[in-house]
């Protein structure tokens, strides 16, 4: 029950019907888990162009690109769009996760997106970093759900997210 690995996760996403070009295989594989049904989601709804944003967006971090972010918060937010918003929080935490992992290992994963790794060396160089992504990570993800759960403005709890994550590059700068 391991994750896939990359040829065999386009392999599966072919016989499914979807296509991944060979240069974004890695990508894809680091960020559905190996999962198929992930990669699916992924593909359908560009996961990996939405991926890359988020690393430029943070690679402004500790000096956040507001205009860009409120790109993104209103992106996922459009009317009839929750699976975009779902998305854009399912990357944010992994993004998080990998921050931490990486801080932690002291080992970058694969690169899933162009300029991640000198983000993450940056964001995360240390264990006692790591610690902090984590935190940051559980307590996101928890305001997500709540936020979920009784209706906040999408636009608003992405907006949110972004400025803790913003707030947390400056205090550990």
């Amino acid at each position: 029950l391991a994750a896939l690995s990359p040829e065999n996760l386009s392999d599966a996403l072919t016989q499914a019907g979807g296509e991944v070009a060979p240069e974004d295989r890695v990508a894809l594989a680091e960020l559905a888990g190996g999962s198929v049904g992930e990669a699916f989601r992924m593909t359908n709804l560009d996961g990996l162009q939405l991926y890359q944003s988020l690393i430029t967006l943070f690679a402004t971090l500790p000096r956040l690109d507001r205009p860009r972010a409120l790109a993104l918060a209103e992106a996922g937010a459009a009317k009839g769009n929750a699976s975009q918003f779902d998305l854009i929080v399912t990357l944010l935490d992994l993004f998080l996760a990998r921050l931490a992992r990486a801080g932690t290992l002291g080992q970058l994963p694969p690169e899933a997106a162009k300029g991640e790794h000198a983000l993450i060396s940056r964001l995360s160089p240390s264990p006692a970093h790591a610690r902090h992504w984590a935190d940051v990570a559980q307590q996101l993800g928890l305001r997500a759900r709540r936020g979920k759960a009784v209706n906040l403005d999408p636009a608003a709890l992405l907006m949110d997210m972004v400025l803790h994550i913003n707030e947390t590059a400056g205090q550990l700068a």
